[in-house]
């Protein structure tokens, strides 16, 4: 009794793997503005709420000159992967409807408009979008590009025009398996079989050097595998599924298939190695679920009709206990036990959710967290209401730091007014008028200098002293009786003089010059001090209309605060309450399939003993 069609099982496989479709939106590594370097530093940390609020505040100050675009570009994806599509959308309609001459601009426009209608389930009108994508790109661009365009013309049936876009497509080394992958799953859909497999089995051959290779060749070995257990090749098969690593994720659909091509070999002592091994593993797995009953059928055609009867009560066991720990787990979800693991985790910052994620699996509500993370939509709404969570967290943090917007004006208040007697002394005063009336005199009297090359008015102090001090003397030669030692005392107040004088005319332009450049750097001061009791005179009028202003706007955002904060907090109830409803349905589908199983284990159950009355059990040594 076959528990399994292989084609089932096979259409799991044959999924086309989309690596990252924001391969193309790498943002630039050369940074020429200081408010974008900070938003890359905030995207790079995974940090993607903080990135989008500092990308928001440099756009609204036109802190951007260098990086319009690529800005544009990122707030866009990043509204896209919060799943804002209408803004996404808004943006990038934006962007191509003013006629930008970059091409790559307009390029990763286009590509994320095509995943905008792909996530909406918009066939036509992505694949409309993703044709857009032409002429010069980076490799980046055309390998998300190709591989968003084939996923689209797979999910539309047109395995024909994937191929022939799949096997066009030049990509790097990174990207270039995933392709590959692509393609062989395409050739096999179009039922060109040994062409498929030949890609899929040069993927399944290849040397991962890291995880993610590694899981696309167990993958690429699981479909394959399976692909000739369908058409019917079980030795091929088996070798190809062998080759799946015994502790990867796949590992266990790989061993459930190893064990039926021994079947289809009729080697079913073989199957048994696989199956037995397979059993021991965790029941909340399908395959392993199958394999409980796919033990005892191959015991019965091996005519083991006394150990098929116990593995298969000992399945039915299993089985039932499965069905209990079902309920259990549903129960715990009805009573809010998933979304309080959820809310204990530590959020963190970033949106990198699905790596941070480590909750308890033993927890009843968690149990089956593997199998539900399997579902794109319970994927998606576990990162909606984390997403939820964290806007929470941050609404909060907002909501207590915004009060001390209020103790800030409070102290900006009360510097003012304290402030505030000694500027009005100043606005009172009379000391600048007195300076620029100082001011004016000196510019008239170095004007008259000018005029009449009065070089002896720039002397110096020490020169000034002794200008002075020969006029006395020349007064008391004056006052003496003319004789030979008068009239030498004279020859020599007079040489005296001229030297002076002479020093006067050599000195007199330079301190001319220096002169009036000091009376220019005078101008300068008072016009700073004008500048500053203006600037004090209007502080003193707007000063206070200004902290009404403030207080208003604090009042505003404290409003707005509020009203996000009910919000969020009614959209995360309903989101919780979409994402319990989904964990229940899926939890309530393997209740179905662990029925299913239940009532074939018993009715292959009652077929045994039927078989073992009719044909003796030769028992052997299998256990």
């Amino acid at each position: 009794m076959p528990v399994f069609t292989c084609s089932r099982l096979l259409l799991l496989c044959l999924i086309v793997i989309t690596p990252s479709l924001d391969a193309a939106d790498a943002p630039p590594s050369a940074v020429k503005d200081l408010q974008y370097g900070e938003v890359l530093y905030h995207y790079f940390q995974q940090d993607y709420f903080n990135s989008i609020v500092r990308l928001q505040i440099a756009r609204q100050q036109q802190r951007l000159p260098n990086h319009a675009a690529e800005a544009e570009l990122m707030l866009g994806g990043l509204d896209l992967s919060y799943g804002l599509r209408d803004e996404a959308n808004h943006i990038f309609q934006r962007l191509l409807s003013e006629e930008t001459s970059d091409v790559s601009t307009r390029n990763r426009a286009w590509f994320y408009l095509a995943k905008i209608s792909w996530q909406r389930g918009d066939i036509n009108a992505a694949l409309q979008a993703i044709e857009r994508v032409q002429g010069t790109m980076t490799a980046a661009t055309r390998t998300a590009t190709v591989n968003l365009h084939s996923l689209l013309l797979l999910q539309q049936g047109n395995n024909q025009a994937a191929i022939k876009l799949l096997q066009d497509a030049r990509s790097g080394k990174r990207w270039s398996p995933f392709l590959n992958y692509n393609l062989g799953i395409a050739l096999i859909r179009e039922q060109q079989q040994q062409l498929g497999a030949k890609q899929l089995d040069h993927i399944g051959d290849i040397n991962g050097r890291n995880e993610e290779l590694r899981l696309l060749r167990d993958k690429a070995n699981l479909a394959l595998g399976y692909s000739y257990l369908q058409d019917g090749n079980p030795e091929m098969a088996r070798k190809t599924l062998e080759r799946v690593r015994l502790e990867g994720p796949l590992s266990n659909r790989a061993l459930l298939g190893t064990g039926w091509a021994d079947t289809e070999s009729e080697n079913y002592a073989a199957a048994l190695v696989p199956w037995l091994e397979l059993s021991s593993r965790d029941s909340t797995d399908p395959a392993v679920q199958e394999s409980l009953l796919a033990i005892p059928y191959a015991m019965t055609k091996m005519n083991l009709h006394g150990r098929a009867v116990e593995h298969y009560n000992d399945g039915i066991r299993q089985l039932i206990e499965e069905r209990q720990k079902l309920d259990q787990s549903i129960s715990a979800i009805h009573q809010g036990r998933l979304l309080d693991l959820l809310q204990q985790h530590n959020l963190g910052a970033g949106n990198g959710w699905m790596q941070q994620l480590h909750l308890d699996s033993e927890a009843p509500a968690l149990r089956y967290q593997l199998a539900l993370m399997s579902s794109h939509d319970f994927q998606e709404a576990v990162k909606n209401y984390r997403d939820l969570l964290v806007l929470q967290v941050n609404l909060s943090s907002w909501e207590s730091a915004i009060a001390a917007y209020d103790d800030m004006l409070a102290g900006r208040q009360a510097r003012f007014e304290t402030h505030r007697p000694a500027a009005q002394q100043v606005l009172q005063g009379t000391r600048l008028q007195q300076l620029q009336q100082r001011r004016a005199a000196l510019a008239e009297n170095l004007a008259r200098i000018g005029i009449m090359d009065d070089a002896a008015a720039l002397a110096t102090p020490e020169e000034a002293r002794q200008w002075h001090q020969l006029a006395t003397i020349a007064e008391r030669l004056a006052q003496l009786p003319d004789n030979p030692d008068t009239a030498t005392l004279h020859d020599k107040q007079q040489r005296l003089r001229g030297l002076l004088i002479w020093q006067f005319q050599e000195d007199y332009k330079p301190r001319l010059w220096q002169a009036r450049r000091q009376l220019a750097e005078l101008d300068t001061l008072l016009n700073e001090s004008q500048h500053g009791i203006d600037s004090l005179q209007q502080a003193k009028i707007d000063a206070p209309s200004g902290f009404g202003d403030f207080k208003r706007r604090i009042a505003a955002n404290k409003s707005t605060i509020e009203k996000l904060s009910a919000q969020t907090d009614t959209t995360l109830l309903a989101q919780g309450k979409q994402l319990e409803h989904l964990a229940i349905n899926e939890l309530e589908r393997q209740q179905q399939r662990v029925d299913a199983y239940i009532i074939q284990a018993r009715f292959a159950l009652a077929q045994t003993y039927d078989n073992a009355l009719q044909q003796p059990a030769v028992e052997g040594s299998v256990q």
